[in-house]
């Protein structure tokens, strides 16, 4: 069995995969497990949490033969970084034989899987990644203080930037004071302070999914908001594909998707290649994608898509608290 764990800012998604029957048998949700975000007990209680969802409802035990895969947001950013999600992680599993890759690593595999080709992902951050003759560079995650343009978190300060605006009266109404001070349950004022203190970026990633239902609803500046996002990920995703001759393989994925048409037709109609869409918590399929490889199993396509759409119906039934403090929606 393989054990895939896809660990991000926003959210921890867990996978138990059958390579025998090539089925999905268990899927886990917690929050953030990005070990430079939140605090190490926080991401590591997370990643346990995900693992235990898995042991209930499978009945596995650790005296079972599984392979884990983990990709974890964090790892690779430094020497430093790695170190310390690396020893975390063999502290939950107590054992050395863990493949342990970055998360956007994972997510290339899921959606591109070994082909050459492109891969943006505005999650609760955004990085974009591209492969050429089969070597991966990375492009953007600059991080949310000066980067993570076309992202959740970027959405979220969006939102927040446009409702400081409305409180000065530089813009008409009060749509988005109103959405803000909801959101996080206090005055917009004090909302302000307390994220200049903690800068908590899956606090602010988590209102993107409400932004996304006013522009749905026709609120202008939401509208722009998310319009300002598609033009950038349409950007970044043409700016990688300046080293390909022809359409190579584009993926783009992240939790942002959930806003569907209204984001994934405008960057469809600025790039010049078909693009695939995928939601965030399709990453952890990644783990999956590799694990079959190692044992010499060529996952397909048709493959794949089989896995995410059994993973799509489980997360539809998925325990609703644990998916809206995981996901976000």
């Amino acid at each position: 069995m393989i054990l895939s764990i896809d660990g991000g800012a926003t959210k921890t998604c867990a996978l138990l995969f059958d390579e025998g029957s090539m089925k999905l048998l268990s899927v886990g949700l917690a929050g953030p497990s990005n070990f430079t975000a939140v605090p190490e007990t926080t991401a590591s209680e997370n990643i346990r949490s995900a693992i235990k969802q898995i042991e209930n409802k499978s009945g596995i035990s650790k005296s079972d033969k599984v392979r884990i895969i983990i990709g974890l947001a964090g790892i690779g950013d430094s020497t430093e970084a790695t170190e310390r999600g690396e020893k975390m992680l063999w502290s939950i599993f107590q054992r050395e034989d863990l493949r342990i890759e970055n998360d956007g690593f994972v997510a290339y595999r899921m959606s591109n899987m070994f082909s050459d080709g492109v891969v943006f992902a505005p999650g609760t951050g955004s990085v974009g990644m591209f492969q050429k003759d089969g070597k991966i560079k990375r492009i953007g995650g600059w991080g949310w203080f000066a980067g993570d343009e076309g992202s959740a978190s970027w959405i979220g300060k969006e939102a927040i930037r446009t409702a400081e605006r409305q409180m000065d009266g530089i813009l008409e109404g009060t749509d988005f004071v109103d959405l803000v001070s909801g959101h996080f349950g206090e005055d917009f004022k004090e909302v302000v302070g307390s994220l200049e203190r903690d800068r908590s970026k899956r606090k602010v990633a988590l209102l993107s999914p409400k932004v996304v239902e006013m522009a749905r609803n026709g609120e202008k500046y939401a509208m722009e908001i998310i319009k300002n996002a598609a033009d950038y990920d349409a950007m970044i995703v043409n700016s990688m594909l300046k080293f390909f001759d022809e359409c190579p393989e584009v993926s783009v994925l992240g939790g942002t998707m959930i806003a569907g048409s209204i984001i994934r037709e405008r960057i469809s109609s600025s790039v010049r290649c078909k693009i695939k869409f995928f939601n965030g918590y399709h990453v952890a399929v990644g783990g999956i994608v590799l694990g079959l490889n190692e044992q010499g199993i060529t996952p397909n396509i048709a493959i794949r898509d089989r896995i995410i759409k059994d993973l799509d119906e489980i997360i539809k039934n998925f325990d609703h608290e644990i998916r809206i403090n995981s996901l976000g929606y």
